[in-house]
């Protein structure tokens, strides 16, 4: 079952979606988990409609302090999906936890920069999503 974090940022994720592709995918609670060799895979997963079972992007929602964030961040990473996203939500993990996030996944990666990597970090606050 979702908590109240991971709910809201499902449901702003269908917003995006429908506003890009209407009707094409969706993001929705990962019934069967997927695997994960942590058994702790991701709890949000981005699906095409038509065919549900198959997780595009594992999607994590991190509203932890900074203290937590390697956790969420080796969550997703060892996840069995192959595109990872980390919503970063609320006041935590702090001002530069996006930087943190990113570094970590390049290292995980071995890469220098994100963009070489099939993870992605967002920062989301309720500010952006009432605008």
């Amino acid at each position: 079952m979702l908590n109240q974090n991971e709910t809201y940022v499902c449901n702003q994720l269908n917003t995006i979606l429908n506003e890009i592709a209407a009707s094409t995918f969706i993001c929705k609670e990962r019934k069967g988990k997927g695997k994960s060799s942590i058994d702790k895979p991701a709890d949000l997963g981005i699906y095409k409609v038509k065919a549900s079972k198959k997780c595009l992007i594992a999607v994590e929602v991190a509203a932890v302090n900074t203290t937590q964030l390697t956790g969420e961040v080796l969550r997703l990473f060892y996840d069995s999906c192959p595109r990872k996203l980390l919503v970063l939500i609320g006041k935590h993990p702090g001002k530069k936890g996006k930087q943190l996030s990113e570094r970590i996944f390049c290292l995980l990666f071995g890469q220098e920069k994100i963009t070489r990597t099939p993870a992605r970090v967002v920062r989301h606050s309720n500010k952006i999503a009432t605008k």
